[in-house]
């Protein structure tokens, strides 16, 4: 089904395939998502078949390719991959390894990028291609269970809502009185998240233990920096593809939690928290307890 080497005569039925794949894949992740709405205590043990599905490997590509990015370890580029190796040819032999048990995902590649309105330096995880489009898979397939779940007050790096939704809900509850903000975030997030307390946090909707499996590999592939690969007990690698959502589902614990009345409106994107008060003397106690509510240091 490569559109790289279809002929002009060919094209046509690429792309209607395409979209053929793109919308089975959609209507699996509105599936999930109406199930895991209809019973929130549901744990799903199904969903290993889902993730080796070569439709679903096919659209976990295009979102990595759509995405662009730079080449892991093994230095294999988007472009190398798309005109030389053959999008074809790795989707079967992911698909395969997936089923067979033999994939393993290699360490990310750490880089340092500047941090925006800071003189510090951000590490960012870079995972190889292949692993990027596995993780893209899991994501596919784990998103709309844990976005039946997710909170009101979470906008980070989820599905149509973003930063403007966000501005939205503090411009209303200004209207409302709640003028005393409380800025905040949970300082470096992504790589002090304990693996055990987030698989934990997983497995209260998934109990597919292949799934579980791929998830804790991705977890403990590590970083190479410099040469040298370390295997940190904590975090979920900030650039790779299923890192946001397991940032959200980790945090959801702290939305859930929220009293509203008692502690003040809650705007979270990803790590970083708003919260919106109408008094000082509710606004200066509504964050204590979030660093054991979250288990963060």
């Amino acid at each position: 089904m490569s559109a790289i080497s279809a002929s002009p005569a060919d094209s046509g039925e690429v792309l209607a395939a395409g979209r053929v794949s793109l919308d089975k894949v959609r209507a699996l992740q509105h599936t999930l998502y109406r199930t895991a709405k209809a019973d929130p205590g549901r744990r799903f043990h199904a969903l290993w078949d889902k993730v080796l599905r070569r439709d679903v490997l096919w659209r976990g590509w295009v979102a990595v390719r759509a995405n662009n990015g730079a080449p892991g370890v093994d230095r294999a580029t988007l472009d190398q991959i798309e005109h030389e190796y053959g999008i074809d040819r790795l989707v079967d032999e992911l698909s395969s390894e997936l089923r067979e048990g033999s994939y393993r995902p290699l360490p990310a590649r750490r880089v340092f990028i500047p941090k925006p309105g800071s003189a510090q330096l951000r590490p960012l995880s870079i995972p190889a291609v292949r692993d990027r489009i596995v993780q893209a898979a899991l994501k596919i397939v784990l998103e709309p269970i844990y976005e039946a779940d997710f909170a009101p007050c979470s906008f980070g790096f989820c599905p149509k809502r973003g930063q403007h939704d966000a501005l939205q809900v503090l411009v209303d509850e200004s209207f409302r009185g709640r003028r005393w903000v409380v800025e905040t975030d949970v300082a470096d997030c992504f790589s002090a998240i304990g693996h055990d307390r987030l698989m934990a946090a997983v497995q209260e909707r998934v109990c597919d233990q292949p799934v579980l499996k791929l998830l804790r590999a991705m977890l403990r592939a590590g970083v190479m920096e410099s040469g040298v690969v370390r295997h940190p007990d904590t975090g979920t690698a900030q650039g790779g593809v299923i890192s946001p959502l397991m940032c959200n589902v980790y945090l959801h614990r702290l939305d859930r939690v929220w009293d509203t009345r008692a502690d003040g409106v809650l705007v979270r994107f990803a790590d970083d928290l708003l919260v919106l008060c109408k008094s000082r003397q509710q606004a200066e106690p509504s964050l204590s307890g979030c660093g054991e509510t979250l288990g963060l240091p």
